[in-house]
């Protein structure tokens, strides 16, 4: 089976369109989208919590991700109950993947500045 496209903001967030340029030479991205935005307005203040989290650790996430936000952010809402089984855990975690929110994708997504920042500070001896 063929691996999935990767979405240009997430190659862009992760360096892959930089590491391999030709691969995402001709690659555009979808027109007309805006940004995740606020959570539903019906959702519950733990869904709402899991949709903050979701939408500030996965910056390439955008309008169109709005239903499979939601979708998680039940699921997440729920892992805590008794009758989060097996299944659910399936659920949630297919919802992730679809979201590249796994943990083999995390490490493919660059995280900002703060690993360079601690290692600067090492070297320059900041903060002792």
């Amino acid at each position: 089976m063929a691996r999935p496209r990767l979405p240009a903001a997430k190659a862009a967030a992760s360096g892959a369109a930089v590491k391999n340029a030709g691969r995402f030479k001709d690659r555009k991205a979808p027109k007309g989208t805006r940004d995740l935005g606020a959570p539903y307005a019906k959702m519950s203040a733990r869904e709402k919590d899991a949709w903050k989290e979701l939408a500030g650790e996965m910056p390439w996430l955008n309008s169109s991700h709005r239903v499979l936000v939601r979708l998680a952010c039940m699921w997440i809402a729920r892992m805590d109950s008794k009758d989060f089984g097996v299944s659910a855990t399936q659920a949630l975690s297919s919802i992730l993947s679809k979201l590249g929110a796994t943990p083999v994708d995390e490490t493919k997504v660059a995280r900002g500045a703060d690993d360079n920042e601690e290692s600067e500070d090492r070297f320059f001896n900041r903060g002792k």
